[in-house]
């Protein structure tokens, strides 16, 4: 993530405006090479889902992500956008 994504998640969370977080979806896994004691090991992860949370409201994305950097590429694109949004 870079600096612009930074400043709208602490603004987001040092505030308690808004949380987004990765959610698993159970059976929807992937398999990603890994190195596990320095030896290349086959693991599976599981997809998610992004869920926003807003005032003890939950709202769950309708995009699935693999846990790599386009999840965190959107979760700090949700933040970017509610803190261009803000009023305060």
């Amino acid at each position: 993530m870079t600096g612009k994504y930074y400043e709208a998640m602490s603004w987001a969370l040092e505030g308690n405006h808004l949380r987004v977080y990765p959610e698993p979806i159970e059976g929807d896994i992937y398999t990603e090479k890994k190195l596990r004691d320095g030896k290349p090991k086959t693991v599976s992860i599981n997809k998610v889902r992004l869920v926003i949370e807003i005032e003890g409201s939950k709202h769950l994305g309708k995009f699935i992500y693999k846990q790599d950097k386009s999840m965190s590429t959107a979760i700090g694109e949700i933040y970017l956008h509610y803190y261009n949004k803000r009023t305060v």
